[in-house]
């Protein structure tokens, strides 16, 4: 009879620790922790991402996006595998977007735009068909501002 024996299992490598590191960035030895790390994450980046593109809308006399095309684009770019968890990941962030308005914060989509809720003065209009003057109320606007990433890729 053959003597059963239990297969090795291997373990693996315990990360190297960093230096201790000062107010400074650099560690006791002078060097920078920074840098350390950096040299360290290099053979990482030899493996480039690949690239991600939009698909076409199907509607192409007015290139517009239905709201499905939308999600599919969402998951595809960030490699969910369920259309479900894309749609509650657009909602999710629909619903963050309209309650920071609501409080009035200004919300930076980084590499994208600048959102905030900006209040345009009451003023004096003028009705197009008769030209009498007519007041024209003072309220609440979205205001999105591109940002110089989004306008030298885009035009």
């Amino acid at each position: 009879m053959a003597k059963k024996t239990k297969p090795t299992i291997k373990k693996k490598a315990a990360p190297a620790k960093m230096a201790k590191t000062t107010s400074a960035g650099t560690s006791a030895s002078g060097t920078s922790a920074l840098s350390t790390s950096a040299l360290s994450s290099k053979s990482s980046m030899t493996e480039l991402p690949k690239v991600r593109q939009a698909s076409k809308p199907k509607n192409t006399r007015t290139m517009t996006y239905t709201q499905s095309e939308v999600i599919e684009n969402l998951r595809a770019f960030t490699g969910m595998p369920k259309r479900s968890k894309a749609k509650d990941l657009s909602g999710d962030i629909a619903a963050f977007l309209v309650d920071s308005l609501k409080r009035g914060y200004k919300i930076p989509l980084f590499g994208i735009c600048k959102l905030q809720v900006r209040t345009s003065k009451a003023r004096t209009g003028r009705n197009p068909q008769t030209g009498a003057a007519i007041q024209i109320p003072a309220r609440k606007r979205v205001r999105f501002t591109a940002t110089k990433a989004l306008k030298t890729a885009v035009l």
